[in-house]
């Protein structure tokens, strides 16, 4: 089918040397009740940095947060991990620094129940919006070669709020997109498959944090600080998953009730399992996680989501380890 886009970026000069002489840390997230913003309402960044401003940029798509950091707009940035591998590819001087979440019933495939989708075969010939480049759009397009739907369907591409419009206005029969959107479509509709099924099939999706090379070097330990305060809110979610839940809603806007639904929905690894065999592992021996962004990344070379497929070498090296 024809796809995508393969996404360009131009090196331009930059603040980012200037920034670094500033008492500023920029961080780029995503509106989501993930581990930043429970890390956001309970302080833990302005304690770990009592002199420093901190401030928060909000991105909803992965492209936007790669445009930022390329540009030197911002030093750290939250986003789903087909888009790291898209900086990858891209040339973007950055690092994988953690992983904030592995994606599972949070994203899903859902269909309008009128649409008389009752399962994924009947998708042929549907139109189906996601936001593409996302780890959403990875999942729906493993899904749909596995049925063989590949070319069989009309692909949208489509933010999150544009998806919502779209599907109040009947303009589209289904969507592959995450927690809280998902919510706003539930109430007509039917879930069909989610990204925790793909997960047991040995595709795995998440959401990262990068964080810029040249922030990585002069200030190593302000990342490593900052790879402690997300690791403190993974130990909050063990301890006292109610308190989570109750700091992420209220920085999000959202209902506690969306928070638990999106929490639940995916998981949260400790500091000793992040930098471990099973996730993101070094250079001597990559991470199980590595190995699946590796192949994520050669299924997106072929969707020509990407210019080329980065080699395992290429992706141990794209890995910062010393967070830990």
């Amino acid at each position: 089918m024809d796809l995508l886009m393969i996404l360009t970026f131009s090196l331009v000069s930059c603040s980012s040397n200037d920034n670094l002489q500033t008492n500023e840390i920029r961080i780029g997230i995503l509106n989501t009740p993930n581990d930043v913003a429970v890390a956001r309402n309970k302080n833990y960044f302005q304690k770990a940095f009592p002199n420093k401003k901190i401030t928060f940029i909000t991105f909803d798509s992965g492209v936007d947060a790669n445009k930022a950091l390329m540009s030197g707009g911002v030093d750290f940035a939250t986003m789903g991990d087909t888009n790291g591998i898209v900086a990858l590819t891209a040339g973007i001087p950055v690092k994988l620094l953690w992983i904030n979440e592995i994606c599972g019933s949070n994203e899903c495939l859902i269909v309008r129940k009128n649409s008389g989708i009752k399962s994924i075969a009947d998708l042929k010939g549907k139109k189906i919006a996601t936001p593409f480049a996302s780890t959403s759009h990875y999942s729906l397009m493993i899904t749909l070669r596995n049925a063989g739907l590949e070319n069989k369907v009309k692909l949208l591409d489509m933010d999150t709020q544009n998806i919502v419009a779209a599907w109040k206005r009947g303009n589209i029969d289904a969507a592959y997109t995450w927690q809280p959107t998902l919510s706003q479509l539930q109430n007509n509709g039917q879930v069909l498959t989610d990204s925790s099924d793909l997960f047991k099939k040995g595709y795995s999706t998440a959401n990262i944090t990068l964080v810029s090379k040249v922030f990585l070097k002069a200030h190593p330990n302000e990342v490593r600080k900052v790879v402690q305060v997300l690791a403190k809110t993974h130990r909050l979610r063990k301890d006292n998953y109610q308190m989570t839940v109750e700091s992420a809603a209220k920085q999000t806007g959202i209902s506690q009730s969306d928070a638990a639904k999106q929490i639940k929905g995916t998981k949260w690894i400790s500091l000793n399992e992040e930098y471990s065999k099973d996730y993101l592992g070094n250079e001597q021996e990559p991470g199980q996680f590595i190995l699946a962004m590796q192949r994520a990344g050669k299924f997106m070379y072929g969707q020509q989501t990407i210019s080329y497929a980065p080699s395992l070498k290429q992706f141990q090296e794209f890995v910062y380890a010393g967070g830990n």
